[in-house]
């Protein structure tokens, strides 16, 4: 009888273990489950922002005003000292950060240096713009053609005297203008804010055997509210992390270097939120007076 009770005592005992074990087992199980069904509601939750943000962050372009229209074949010479003497370095018509500025006609030997220059002659009929950041970033002072001291820079640059006594030594990118327009855009209704590095517009023509296209983050390109500052009331450009809110204005420079149109040619125009909504615009050409809004002309 002894040994029959041993026998159901371990019995039980042992069933007892696998019972509290199976209740643990389903614990953790449980806990699983919970933690896997919460992160697919937050899995879900993201794949609904995302899809929303897809929809609506949208930028809308409202108008496009011809801002400059010059030469293919101008060019710009910067030079390293007052009286254009010192290190000279010339571009033509394009846009020039990094690499490119020091470096223009791409032969492998630097002519310019960043931070080193105090005047620049420009060829009549033409334009350009200069920045203090690498990146098109900074103050900028634009100037035509003409042959420029560091006093002319000084009083066109934005803000005047480059924010400080002087603009001399501040000169790390440029562009020298063909055709040249202002976008005036602002967040589509029901956007979101948009941090401004995330919006890119490109510009597309074509002579009937080739496409051309230019395209340019708008804090590349250069950007700010309509009245010249940034959005800390600053006159300034955009930088990269600033934060467009719905029912701002704010207006784009958009330099094309690959696309130069006559009256009756087409521009294609795309407006891009990355992680958003791309706007697609069809220009004609109707006018080269310059200041028309070729969106109403």
């Amino acid at each position: 009888m002894s040994r029959n009770g041993v026998s159901a005592g371990s019995i039980g005992i042992g069933a007892m273990i696998v019972f509290i074990g199976l209740i643990l087992v389903a614990a953790v199980a449980s806990t699983v489950i919970i933690r896997t069904i919460e992160d697919l509601r937050e899995d879900s939750d993201r794949t609904s922002d995302d899809t929303r943000n897809s929809v609506n962050n949208r930028v809308w372009l409202k108008s496009s005003y011809l801002a400059f229209n010059g030469e293919s074949a101008c060019t710009a010479t910067l030079y390293q000292h007052s009286g254009f003497g010192g290190w000279s370095a010339t571009y033509t018509v394009g846009d020039y950060q990094g690499d490119d500025f020091l470096d223009p006609d791409n032969d492998g030997a630097n002519e310019a240096v960043s931070n080193d220059a105090t005047t620049i002659k420009v060829d009549d009929g033409c334009e350009i713009i200069m920045y203090d950041g690498s990146d098109f970033s900074g103050w900028s002072a634009r100037l035509g053609g003409g042959d420029h001291s560091l006093d002319d820079i000084n009083a066109n640059s934005r803000p005047v005297n480059c924010g400080g006594t002087t603009c001399n030594d501040q000169v790390s990118s440029i562009k020298v203008l063909g055709f040249e327009l202002e976008f005036h855009m602002t967040p589509a209704s029901g956007s979101n804010s948009i941090v401004a590095e995330d919006i890119i517009w490109s510009a597309s023509c074509s002579d009937g055997n080739s496409v051309s296209v230019d395209s340019e983050n708008i804090t590349f390109s250069g950007s700010s509210l309509i009245d010249g500052t940034n959005t800390n009331g600053v006159e300034n450009n955009f930088i990269f992390s600033e934060v467009i809110h719905p029912g701002t204005h704010f207006k784009v420079e958009a330099t094309l270097s690959s696309c130069s149109p006559e009256i009756g040619d087409e521009l294609k125009i795309l407006i891009h939120v990355n992680g958003g909504a791309t706007s697609f615009y069809m220009i004609k050409v109707r006018t080269l007076d310059i200041g028309s809004d070729l969106m109403f002309n």
